[in-house]
């Protein structure tokens, strides 16, 4: 029987690692929840309580960087780059609502898009929502990133009907 892959978390490890690196002596937030938290539960419960428990129904950023003049907000994608496109400036609209961040509304906000290779629609359409792109691959990332272009190989979609042959027969 086929053996299932584990999940890898990739994104997290390589925007952590970017930001790290690339704004050090800063104070760095990862899994960010933005948004408002509903008065009704605030007065319930109070506003660190509240915040608490409504963050699983919030959105979150993958970084935020607090300096003294602006936050960068950052989303990294390896794959899906349109996510983390329309992402950020939706993103970058709740920040001003988000409780947590209130004592840093003074600053101006940047919206980042981390990519592991330059694509060029994205640039453009970053460009025209003021998302900056910065392109970052570290050699871990790189074979990561060329897996892609395996996933419709004949041996790749052999073997992936081969499993869910086995799967079916299993009653998945």
């Amino acid at each position: 029987m086929a053996q299932t892959k584990t999940r890898r978390l990739i994104e997290p490890r390589w925007v952590s690692e970017y930001v790290v690196m690339t704004y050090p002596p800063h104070i760095h937030r990862f899994g960010v929840p933005l948004g408002p938290i509903p008065d009704e539960l605030t007065k319930a419960v109070g506003t660190a309580k509240a915040i608490r428990q409504y963050r699983p129904w919030r959105p979150e950023a993958d970084a935020l960087v607090i300096m003294p003049k602006r936050m960068v907000l950052l989303e990294g994608k390896v794959f899906k780059y349109m996510d983390g496109l329309s992402k950020l400036p939706f993103y970058k609209s709740l920040i001003p609502r988000t409780p947590e961040l209130q004592e840093y509304l003074d600053r101006e906000i940047q919206m980042v898009l981390l990519l592991p290779v330059e694509i060029d629609w994205v640039r453009i359409a970053a460009l025209d929502h003021g998302v900056d792109v910065v392109v970052w691959c570290p050699d871990w990332l790189r074979p990561i990133w060329e897996e892609r272009d395996k996933y419709w190989s004949k041996e790749n979609m052999f073997m992936r009907e081969k499993r869910k042959e086995v799967l079916r027969e299993l009653g998945y």
